[in-house]
């Protein structure tokens, strides 16, 4: 039988240990030091996260999922379908994805100027928001601004993140009823279209053309056959595929293509043709 000064220091290591324990497995870690800082390369600093600082637990998980991912996930998981999160939303992080939303947005500020005139639009929308990224440069040219998702915790941050603006999750972007959620002025869509199939995307479009039949449609997608996947008609696996920007003046007819401007991101990103910016108008 242990005396009682025993117990108090049994008892005060067991706490010890757990607490050792839990930070170890659990809480998030501090960021490196300058030793070990040299472990790293470059590319690795300043292109993807830092993930020294994350709890121990989420590391193992993430371990797991990629160990399964190559074994035996990839005959279990063929009726799954792709699901978008915070990082494939932009594929970059840190001052790259700042730069970027930077010269996004002017991008979008710059072609939305001359439609928006004196007065602000009664309303817009942006299909396939995520998180809200680019759905609140809509803020500046229209009084009321919607977003729609079909991935339920992009949107539930997106609403946290943005309570000015209304986000509806969806169950497909090609099943947006204008007369549940009203009609527009206009719609914008950006890459999103070219991580579908062709059916996919022009029942979009079709959509679009609902939510807005006298307004405007900006469409910002890849337009030049870069880093595209093989892949185009498997619609639960994850498509990167361009489309010029006649066959999307062709889908979108009898919706006039009155400007359009190259999509530019930040230097650094490989391709340096990501996309086109096409501005619509309904007849």
């Amino acid at each position: 039988m242990l005396n009682s000064n025993c117990q108090v220091v049994l008892a005060e290591n067991v706490v010890a240990i757990v607490d050792i324990t839990m930070n170890f497995f659990i809480t998030k870690e501090r960021s490196m030091n300058s030793n070990e800082l040299k472990y790293f390369s470059e590319h690795e600093l300043f292109s993807l996260p830092d993930a020294t600082a994350l709890p121990f637990t989420y590391l193992f998980k993430c371990m797991l999922v990629k160990i399964r991912r190559k074994l035996w996930g990839r005959f279990a998981d063929k009726n799954t379908r792709f699901v978008w999160t915070i990082n494939t939303v932009s594929d970059v992080d840190g001052p790259a994805a700042n730069v970027r939303n930077y010269i996004e947005r002017q991008t979008i500020r710059s072609l939305l100027r001359d439609i928006k005139g004196q007065d602000l639009l009664r309303s817009a929308c942006e299909i396939g928001c995520g998180y809200g990224r680019l759905t609140m440069v809509l803020k500046e040219f229209a009084k009321n601004v919607s977003g729609f998702e079909r991935e339920k915790h992009l949107v539930d941050l997106a609403q946290r993140l943005l309570p000015d603006i209304k986000f509806y999750q969806v169950d497909g972007i090609n099943n947006i009823d204008p007369n549940k959620v009203g009609f527009f002025d206009l719609v914008m869509v950006c890459a999103v279209l070219q991580h579908l199939t062709d059916e996919y995307c022009r029942s979009v479009i079709s959509t679009m053309k609902k939510l807005t039949p006298d307004g405007y449609i900006l469409i910002i997608e890849k337009t030049e056959a870069i880093s595209v996947t093989e892949n185009v008609t498997k619609g639960n696996e994850f498509i990167s595929r361009a489309r010029p920007v006649e066959l999307y003046e062709e889908w979108m007819k009898p919706y006039a293509l009155i400007k359009k401007k190259e999509r530019v991101l930040e230097n650094t990103y490989f391709n340096k043709h990501p996309g086109t910016c096409m501005l619509f108008k309904a007849p």
